[in-house]
């Protein structure tokens, strides 16, 4: 008897929680369907309310996407960490390009080169 009870509450305080997530993202006028996978915020966190706007979170990951792979097809033979730093150069080159008030900062920039080379295709090279 006691379990029952206590799986109810505990499925009433799951629907409180999931209402007010949803009055959270409610609040902040935040729209799911134009986050690009939770990376709209991390790049768009720096920028002024004004840039704010989902078409330069993909200006910016279109950038940082063409400059690792220009980066992985130039420096096939380099350590990972000058490809990242390279990758990270060329990102923060291509943003400030964009002219925004404040560029993207440069830690985040190193987060999404990290994800866009973890998207790359596959090279076939061995796990070591």
């Amino acid at each position: 008897m006691v379990e029952i009870i206590i799986q109810y509450i505990l499925i009433v305080l799951l629907v409180i929680g999931l209402g007010y997530l949803a009055y959270l993202l409610k609040d902040k006028n935040l729209n799911i369907k134009d986050d690009y996978f939770g990376l709209a915020n991390v790049i768009l966190g720096s920028l002024s309310a004004s840039e704010f706007t989902p078409e330069n979170a993909k200006k910016i990951i279109r950038i940082i996407s063409k400059a690792v792979q220009f980066v992985e097809t130039n420096y096939k033979n380099s350590e990972n960490d000058l490809k990242e730093k390279e990758a990270i150069k060329i990102a923060k080159e291509g943003t400030n390009l964009l002219n925004f008030q404040i560029n993207v900062d440069e830690e985040s920039l190193k987060y999404l080169v990290r994800i866009a080379a973890a998207l790359l295709p596959p090279t076939n090279k061995p796990v070591s």
